[in-house]
């Protein structure tokens, strides 16, 4: 792979010179520059009663693996970043297999126990996605999902803008407009993405300063809890003491009552993975409507929801929905377990059923994700939903930062490492 010409196309000839002289003047000729700065982030979060999730490039792990088991000692979850940082999707299906077998001996070898993986550049295909769900890992962690914030980004410079655009243009992100940040089945993988713009698009490419983007990322977190979603901040740490006030803005909203709950992608996976696979029972009422059968377990939340009105109500066991169809999306047998998971992932359930009459949303053949959630969020009926996050909270968030480099040389092997 030509890493220089990669480098250029992604960033330009200017950003590339400017950024390749930043990235040196943050690392030193031993890890202990970085690993301060790795302490730093991990205190900054234990501060909110959480730990970060920080994936780290396999090489760099096995040159510096008493920097990883004090990390791991701390709290600290640490995914698999590729067995070296490069670009996973210009790699031959049997080479991204062999990277990621390589890269768990590693951390098997060291003794750090691994759950999920991010892409190097966040670059992925299918046959990485197979190559990671082959290898027994439980979630994959890059999909790139933009906020657009209105607020902040109403009136970006010309530079801002530019730098904004290479960054999307960059990494293909999915849209709010269009879907919404929530983690989702792929396979028997979850998928849990990750927030855009991050620290690199908005300190290196933009040229934002911490106060800025502090700004940006708390408008993020609002519209997080507005809606429910995931907000996966993305501060790469050699960045996290120039970025800290700007994390703690954002951390902030998770000490107001009942709003943010604070994870690794490891503890939101087993949650995500409980609450999917939870079933319910719905009985006709004798008075009309239908009554819930099934008591919730701990930490879940059910609610009536009529989705196109945003009203919903809540639903203790016992109680009864008042309306003249089944609140549950039908679906027919033939459909596949790809759309079961979809409707479970965006928090409602479904009955398996030949008789549409009896469902106010029903589908009977395989259908895009983001057409189920336009089908779902039009139905003017109640449907039974289920809370996304551990209750009481509204939503979920999660810092999370790449460790490719821990001292100058590992900077400089990037370029020579395939």
């Amino acid at each position: 792979m030509n890493r220089f010409k990669f480098v250029l196309g992604s960033r330009g000839l200017t950003n590339s010179i400017e950024r390749a002289w930043q990235v040196a003047m943050r690392f030193g000729i031993s890890p202990g520059r970085m690993e301060s700065r790795l302490m730093a982030l991990a205190d900054t979060v234990l501060e909110y009663g959480a730990a970060p999730t920080l994936p780290i490039t396999a090489t760099v792990l096995d040159r510096n693996p008493e920097v990883a088991r004090r990390l791991r000692d701390k709290g600290v979850e640490l995914p698999i970043h590729g067995l070296v940082h490069t670009d996973m999707a210009l790699l031959p299906d049997e080479m991204q297999r062999d990277h990621l077998r390589r890269a768990a001996v590693i951390f098997e070898r060291h003794g750090i126990e691994v759950r999920g993986f991010r892409s190097p550049y966040l670059r992925y295909n299918d046959a990485t996605l197979q190559a990671v769900e082959d290898l027994g890992l439980s979630y994959d962690s890059n999909l790139a999902f933009y906020w657009e914030p209105p607020r902040t980004f109403a009136d970006l410079s010309a530079e801002e803008a530019d730098g904004l655009a290479r960054g999307l243009k960059f990494y293909g992100p999915a849209t709010r407009a269009g879907d919404r940040s929530l983690p989702r089945f792929v396979g028997r993988l979850v998928e849990i993405p990750v927030s855009l713009p991050d620290d690199e698009i908005l300190l290196d490419r933009m040229g934002m300063g911490p106060e800025a983007i502090g700004d940006v990322w708390n408008e993020m977190g609002h519209m997080a809890l507005e809606h429910g979603e995931l907000l996966t901040v993305q501060l790469h740490p050699e960045r996290a003491v120039i970025l800290e006030k700007s994390l703690r803005k954002v951390l902030n909203l998770s000490r107001q009552e009942n709003t943010f709950w604070v994870a690794t992608l490891a503890e939101i996976d087993s949650w995500w993975r409980a609450r999917t696979g939870l079933k319910i029972d719905v009985a006709a009422s004798p008075g009309g409507g239908f009554t819930l059968a099934t008591p919730a377990p701990s930490r879940i939340e059910f609610r009536a929801r009529i989705p196109r009105e945003g009203a919903e109500e809540p639903l203790p066991m016992g109680a009864v929905v008042d309306c003249d169809l089944r609140p549950l999306v039908g679906v027919s047998a033939v459909v596949p377990d790809s759309l079961k998971l979809t409707i479970r992932d965006l928090g409602y359930f479904f009955e398996i059923s030949e008789d549409r009459a009896l469902y106010p949303v029903y589908f009977d053949e395989l259908t895009h994700r983001a057409t189920a959630l336009d089908l779902i969020g039009a139905c003017g009926h109640p449907l039974i939903s289920d809370s996304l996050w551990p209750s009481p909270y509204r939503a979920a968030m999660a810092i999370t930062g790449d460790i490719d480099c821990l001292t100058l040389g590992d900077f400089l092997r990037r370029f020579l490492e395939d």
